[in-house]
């Protein structure tokens, strides 16, 4: 149910994202031009670590499975440009923590850059969410123990609350 949940999530944002960013014309001509099989080297190498992609062959655990999160979407006829788009901007924009080094550890920006960004996201809107089912991995909790007593401060572990996996 909670995966359902994040997936549903994820095409919600995927959506929102992919209708502000549809219209662009350079991802027709970044789609026709990208190349996919570098695309698929550097998203083994650079991303493959935290998210799952079928066609690549990775298994992450801490980021998005992107066939999961792209697969909702493509079902409903969102196009490989908006898939690009959000790729290439995510990349480019990903969210970080308040302070560095902080939990939860978020995807570098710009990880990639340039054509490498242009070939990944390309690779990514071709290839997620294209088989009709994934293995959908357990979520597991961010934290690892029990929290204090509302008001008692933060959890740490010398009083038995949460400590980072």
């Amino acid at each position: 149910m909670r995966s359902r949940l994040i997936a549903l999530s994820a095409a919600v944002a995927l959506g929102g994202a992919a209708l502000a960013l549809s219209g662009c014309g350079s991802a027709e001509d970044a789609l026709a031009t990208a190349d996919t099989a570098s695309g698929k080297t550097l998203f083994v190498q650079s991303c493959g670590g935290c998210h799952t992609l079928a066609d690549a062959g990775t298994k992450g655990i801490s980021g998005p499975n992107l066939d999961d999160a792209f697969r909702y979407p493509r079902n409903q006829g969102f196009e490989e440009t908006q898939f690009y788009g959000v790729t290439k901007r995510w990349i480019e924009i990903s969210p970080q923590p308040d302070k560095p080094g902080s939990y939860p550890v978020a995807m570098p920006q710009n990880l990639v850059t340039g054509q490498d960004a242009v070939n990944v996201s390309a690779y990514v809107a071709k290839f997620a969410g294209i088989k009709p089912d994934s293995q959908v991995r357990p979520i597991s909790p961010a934290v690892k123990g029990t929290p204090p007593a509302p008001g008692d401060g933060p959890a740490t572990p010398a009083d038995g609350g949460a400590e980072v996996p």
